[in-house]
């Protein structure tokens, strides 16, 4: 059963706090003993931003039959950290290529500010499903006026990136 169609076959008792199998109502097809009915029930909106919150929803309504939040976050065997990674490994999240395009694009014809503007707009407004790999897929094209600026201050053009400059 999903999240969804608990109130179909429960009620909220409010006295004891628990939800109690419907008494009345039309039984179930070959399950004279439990009862259906056609009910509205109440499933707060919860915004993308508000991460863990919004993917453990996304879970709740996609996952039949959950016992507990680590069920929820457990994909064929395997228990992932977070809720995020359970919907990405259920495939219920778009994947990053339109993001991943974007910043690429963006690498061909702006400068280092601006990418990593473009970068910050896409993770604060649209959600991507992995923020980490696309910081690591660009953080060089990112850094590279930063780089360029320590390299003058310390008169070695050898000088690489270090965890300092990229992390």
């Amino acid at each position: 059963m999903l999240y969804t169609e608990v109130p179909s076959y429960y009620t909220w008792n409010a006295k004891n706090k628990s939800f109690e199998r419907r008494k009345q109502s039309k039984p179930v097809d070959c399950q004279p003993t439990i009862f259906k009915d056609t009910t509205i029930g109440r499933l707060y909106i919860i915004h993308s931003s508000q991460h863990e919150c919004f993917f453990l929803r996304l879970l709740l309504v996609n996952v039949s039959g959950p016992t507990s939040f680590e069920y929820l976050r457990t994909v064929k065997g395997t228990i992932h950290d977070t809720y995020r990674i359970a919907c990405q490994a259920l495939n219920l999240l778009e994947n990053d290529q339109y993001w991943d395009n974007c910043i690429n694009d963006a690498c061909e014809t702006s400068t280092p500010s601006q990418i990593r503007a473009l970068f910050g707009i896409i993770i604060t407004n649209c959600s991507p499903s992995a923020p980490t790999e696309l910081w690591e897929k660009y953080k060089s094209k990112m850094a590279e006026d930063i780089l360029h600026r320590v390299r003058l201050e310390t008169s070695d053009m050898t000088f690489d990136f270090t965890s300092e400059i990229c992390n």
